[in-house]
């Protein structure tokens, strides 16, 4: 894959090298495994089981494995397999030479220390994520030529040999062994009776991920890993592969842009690219790292189970399996060497629940590591001041997110509204609204009209004509039979309401179709989103009608009366706009639809 190219493959001549260095020091493996330390260890932190386990599969690619195979394994008794009691990490890399494997298991002990051409830098991942979940598991590994040799690591044992270097050597001290027999026998796709290298990590008990609600069952245990390394490896697979219990995992892309990815079909709604920028910064060492940015913006009904919903915010509307994802990613997602590491908002924005439909990734080298304040257990991000203010300027070796976000933002807001005129459409079509009735009962108290002009009653036509060939585009028909449609269809109903997404335009517009009046109701105006939207279905029939009235007023009016009308309504539109921009701020309505949201997913759920 072009982008990994800078990947280290590990070479046993490096191994020796860094083995007899430490010899040479003088420092062995005498590294005090004392209680208070270990139970430190124990508690770093990982997300969860799977973040812990993404450590032994950064080591097996950073070995140049192409294949790993999580699998679990059970004790004769354990009928049911309801729970694992064991679980291995196997690989196909270069593996280790015996003595190597006494290193590998102690804190720091690595021969890759402070590089930066791939994942590992500092030898802690192994030792650390692996007494996360168990307190014994056995090393084994292999390279070309060679035998399987083991170290195995009881934590309570090297805790009673802490301070004893002579005992603790002993414990550490490489052995020849062969594989467990469940691990040879398993049917997969890496066939550990053939390999000529590899690694094969076995976790023999597994104390501290029994505790773990959630987890510890099989087939929970099975779905999560595939998810989770589904997106964290989203970028390496399928070139490397990682199989959990017999099951290849599948990259998982929370922009879902990447169509080889799980829930990129989940439903016929697609997601849509963004256009961004890659950028290069200058390390204090002289050298140069890259930034590299990708962004999409989700459509409101993305995350519908239905993909016709007009109204994916409606109580109790139902989701499909992208919005997990689409959940447990809001914000930033970075990725180091294309690896996922953390999801964060920035400083100058909170991410809210309707940020979900907008997903932004950062990539950076490992050459920046200073900048992006990685941790050791590779699952946290901590962005000193200046990146943050590249990352978030326009200029020239700048990311441009500040822009990125807004931008963003605005589009799926336009997305939204443009939705909910549809579903507005819809619901109109379906039959005559209160506000349309009460216009034709009250039209006897009117009084007489002028007939309409000769330009009035083209503009009707012509109106009919342009509906007639939208009609007939999307059903299929053709523009006759669309036409008569709407000829009988306006004939028997005089009044309408039509919703439209009309940026920076009045907050509603009258238009002849033939024979019927309509009103359209601008959704990207103060008074949609702020007034009407919010009012229940009284108020909206009341504001239908009081537009209605305008409208009917605008369209019977003749000569210089209608260049007024049209001029006045864009003022009283801008008018409008700013006072209810006053009346009522974004907050408030960020707090309301937070609460609504907040209620749909406890009824969902």
């Amino acid at each position: 894959m072009e982008n990994h190219d800078t990947m280290t493959i590990e070479t046993v001549d490096r191994q020796r090298r860094y083995v007899e260095a430490q010899k040479e020091k003088g420092q062995g493996l005498g590294l005090v495994f004392a209680d208070a330390f270990l139970r430190g260890m124990r508690d770093i932190g990982y997300k969860n089981p799977a973040w812990a386990l993404a450590e032994e599969i950064d080591n097996s690619f950073q070995a140049a494995a192409t294949l790993v195979s999580i699998r679990l394994g059970f004790a004769a008794d354990n009928k049911s397999q309801a729970k694992p009691d064991l679980l291995a990490v196997c690989d196909d890399g270069n593996g280790m030479i015996p003595e190597m494997i006494s290193y590998a298991v102690r804190w720091g002990g690595t021969d890759r220390e402070n590089d930066r051409n791939g994942f590992g830098r500092y030898g802690y991942g192994l030792p650390s994520s692996l007494v996360s979940l168990a307190k014994r598991y056995t090393v084994f590994s292999k390279v070309d030529g060679t035998d399987w040799h083991a170290v195995t690591v009881d934590i309570e044992e090297l805790a009673k040999a802490a301070g004893d270097i002579s005992k603790t050597e002993s414990i550490l001290s490489p052995r020849k062994r062969p594989l467990p027999a469940w691990l040879v026998r398993a049917e997969d796709k890496l066939d550990l009776s053939s390999l000529n290298s590899g690694t094969v990590i076995v976790l023999e008990d597994l104390d501290r991920l029994r505790r773990l609600s959630g987890w510890i069952q099989t087939k929970s245990l099975h779905e999560k890993l595939l998810k989770h390394f589904g997106v964290i490896y989203r970028h390496w697979i399928p070139e490397r592969r990682i199989f959990v219990h017999g099951v290849q995992t599948l990259p998982v892309d929370p922009l879902f842009l990447m169509e080889h990815a799980r829930f990129y079909d989940e439903t016929s709604v697609r997601a849509e690219r963004v256009e961004t920028r890659t950028f290069e910064v200058e390390t204090s060492r002289g050298t140069t790292g890259r930034v590299a940015i990708r962004a999409s913006v989700l459509p409101p009904n993305f995350q519908s189970a239905d993909p016709m919903e007009k109204r994916p915010d409606r109580r109790g509307a139902k989701t499909n399996k992208r919005w997990m994802v689409m959940r447990e990613y809001n914000g930033f997602l970075v990725c180091r060497e294309r690896r996922q590491i953390d999801c964060i908002s920035p400083p100058w924005t909170k991410f809210q629940n309707e940020d979900s439909n907008v997903k932004i990734e950062i990539d950076f080298d490992p050459e920046l590591d200073e900048f992006f304040g990685i941790t050791t257990a590779k699952q946290q991000i901590e962005i000193d001041e200046d990146m943050w203010e590249k990352l978030k300027q326009s200029g020239r070796n700048c990311g441009g997110l500040h822009d990125l976000v807004h931008d963003m933002r605005t589009r799926f807001r336009s997305m939204k509204e443009k939705l909910k005129a549809e579903a507005g459409n819809e619901e109109a079509a379906a039959s005559p609204p209160p506000s349309a009735i009460a216009m034709e009962q009250s039209a006897k108290f009117k009084g007489s009209v002028p007939e309409p002009t000769t330009e009035q009653r083209r503009d009707a036509q012509r109106n009919l004509d342009e509906a007639a060939r939208a009609r007939a585009r999307a059903a299929g028909k053709t523009t006759e039979e669309a036409r008569n449609e709407l000829v009988r269809a306006t004939s028997m109903q005089r009044w309408a309401v039509e919703f439209d997404a009309i940026p920076e335009g009045p907050f509603y517009r009258p238009m002849r179709l033939g024979e019927q009046k309509r009103v359209i109701i601008n959704t990207e105006h103060p008074f949609y989103t702020k007034l009407y939207e919010n009012g229940g279905p009284d108020v909206q029939a009341g504001l239908q009608v009081l537009l209605f009235v305008l409208a009917e007023r605008e369209l019977e009016v003749q000569g210089d009366a209608e260049t007024f009308y049209k001029a006045e309504r864009q003022k009283w539109s801008e008018r409008f706009r700013n006072a209810l921009n006053e009346l009522l701020d974004d907050d408030s309505l960020v707090d309301k639809a937070a609460s609504v949201a907040e209620q749909l997913h406890m009824a969902v759920n």
